[in-house]
Order: C-alpha cells, then sequence, then structure tokens
C-alpha cells in the first residue's frame, strides 16, 4: 500500500506472527493478511456490502491467563527473594507472556456479508476496538448506498435475518494435536525424572536436563491452551490441558513452599540444597509430583489416542485414476 492509494488502517489487529488487519478507501475496505514472508489482499467495495455482523464471544480464556500470570509473577519475586534469578526471570518472562496473551484474547468476532460470500474478520476480535471500526464501516457503507429505515428493515421477514445471521457463526478451527503429544509425552518423562531424583541418582547435567524439560513442558502447555481455542479438538483433551496446567503451577509453587517449609525446620542445621532435597517431606511432596505427572500424561495420551481414532478419515482420491 503507498501513499496515493490513500489508506486509512481501521482499529482492531490480530495475531503475531501472522497478522491480520482493516484498511479503508474512499470506496472499499480492505483485508490485509501479512506474514514475515509475504502478504495478501481482499477487498469489499461499499457499494456491495450487505451486512456487517459483530457477536460477542464467550472469553473463558483470559481469566485463567490472569491468574497464571499473577502466580508466576508471585514466584518470580520469590525466587528473586531466595536468590535464584535465573528461575525468576524466566517466571517474570513468561508471567509476561501469560498477560499479553489474555489481553489479546478475542471476546468477539467479525463477519462481512456480501451478495457472494460471508467473509470472516479476524481483526474483529476485541470488543472496543471492533465497535470503533464497526461505527466507521457503518458511516462509509451508509454514504454509499443510502440509509435504511425502520419500516424497510420491518418489511422484511424476521426468520430470514435470523437465519443469515445464525449461518455467520464461528466454525470450529482445526487443531492437529501435534503440541498436545508432545505436552502429554513431556510429562511423562517429567515423571520419569522425578523417581531418579527420589532414588538420589543425579547429577549436574541430569538436572540441567530436568530444568529444561520442565521449562519446555511449560511453554507447551500455554502455547497447546491458546492453540486449542475455539477448535475442534476432543472437550476432554482440552479440560485436561487446563488441569495440566494448573497442576504445574501448583507444583512449582508448592515445591517452593516445601523447599522453605523443610528450610525453617533444620534452621541453622542446613547447609545445603542437597538437605533439603534429602528431607522425608521434601521426598514425599515430589512422590506426589511424580504420581500427578505419570497420571495426567498417561491418561492425555490415551485421550489424544482415542480422538485422533474417532477424527481419522480415508486418504483423498487420487486425480486421474479411473480405478
Amino acid at each position: 500500500m503507498t501513499n496515493e492509494s490513500h489508506y486509512s488502517r481501521l482499529p482492531g489487529r490480530s495475531g503475531f506472527f501472522v497478522s491480520h488487519s482493516l484498511w479503508m478507501s474512499n470506496d472499499h475496505v480492505l483485508s490485509v493478511r501479512r506474514n514475515p514472508f509475504s502478504e495478501s489482499y481482499r477487498r469489499y467495495y461499499f457499494a456491495d456490502i450487505q451486512a456487517v455482523v459483530l457477536t460477542e464471544l464467550p472469553n473463558l480464556v483470559a481469566p485463567y491467563g490472569y491468574a497464571t500470570s499473577v502466580l508466576l509473577f508471585v514466584t518470580a519475586a520469590a525466587l528473586l527473594y531466595t536468590r535464584h534469578p535465573a528461575w525468576a526471570i524466566f517466571c517474570a518472562l513468561v508471567s509476561l507472556a501469560a498477560f499479553l496473551c489474555s489481553r489479546r484474547s478475542a471476546d468477539c468476532a467479525g463477519y462481512l456479508q456480501t451478495s457472494v460470500s460471508s467473509e470472516m474478520l479476524p481483526s474483529m476480535r476485541r470488543q472496543a476496538s471492533a465497535a470503533k471500526a464497526l461505527a466507521l464501516l457503518k458511516a462509509e457503507i451508509e454514504r454509499t448506498q443510502g440509509s435504511v429505515s425502520a419500516e424497510v428493515l420491518q418489511a422484511h421477514p424476521s426468520d430470514t435475518r435470523v437465519g443469515r445471521v445464525a449461518a455467520l457463526k464461528p466454525a470450529l478451527r482445526h487443531c492437529s494435536g501435534v503440541v498436545h503429544w508432545m505436552v502429554f509425552a513431556l510429562m511423562l518423562v517429567r515423571g520419569a525424572m522425578l523417581a531418579v531424583f527420589l532414588k538420589n541418582v543425579v547429577s549436574v547435567p541430569f538436572n540441567f536436563a530436568a530444568s529444561g524439560v520442565g521449562a519446555l513442558t511449560l511453554l507447551l502447555l500455554v502455547l497447546a491452551a491458546i492453540q486449542q481455542r475455539n477448535s475442534g479438538l476432543a472437550l476432554e483433551v482440552r479440560r485436561l490441558i487446563y488441569v495440566a496446567l494448573t497442576f504445574y503451577l501448583a507444583s512449582g509453587l508448592g515445591t517452593f513452599a516445601a523447599s522453605i517449609y523443610v528450610a525453617f525446620s533444620l534452621g541453622q542445621r542446613t547447609t545445603s540444597r542437597a538437605m533439603i532435597e534429602e528431607n522425608s517431606v521434601f521426598k514425599a511432596f515430589e512422590a506426589v509430583e511424580l504420581i500427578g505427572y505419570c497420571v495426567l500424561g498417561l491418561v492425555g495420551l490415551i485421550l489424544m489416542w482415542r480422538y485422533q481414532r474417532t477424527v481419522r478419515t480415508p486418504p483423498p482420491l487420487a486425480l486421474g485414476n479411473s480405478g
């Protein structure tokens, strides 16, 4: 889009790596889809637009995201206080990411109706910005087509208008479930590592590997929770992801609380981290963690296997094959 096009961007934007936005000219609105490597455009002339529908969506992700952000921030502050700056910075960054994702989560959906198609407008995903964009579009459409009186609207059958809006309900997105497979497999791996910790057979490389698996599991859990929104993934799998994410965060806070409790119990006798980890209270908590991770990972893999069996379809026929 050059300066000669005289476009002005409408409020609202969606996506991180793949972004969607709306740009308005004097006779049409332009939908832009942009990624780091290319751009694609779709033009809708004001004279051809029949309706712009804005529907409110239940935003169930935001409360979990804000709660996760607060918990991680408190954990980061506690880790910083106990002189673990690396983990504190990591928890703070994940807390910031959870807050931004929750803030940008969709609470509405916008659709544009023409005589030949009904298109979703991904940039209309937040009610505040979508309402501003809708007001600007309405003004330009009425300037081009003229305003419609209430008598004309009442003259049309209500079932026709309801049926047209009902056809614009958001369709469920396809979710391959690859991230979910990885999450549940990593939870089993984490449970196996905790079993090794219980036997006190650990080394420095093993500790680094366990920390890496834990960080990767948390990252993939957050990604899976975001990816499964408004998707056709099985409800049991989606709920289990939220349960696993809650268990992971509770496990981290529990480990921190158990460490503080054991350290205060030992008092001046605490000379190293190993003394805390060898305490019976800490061992009992690790055993609970081991059972939790193994159960969640195993149940998740079973649910994913059942889901893949139900959605499996035969391969497409090859073109040009007369057999």
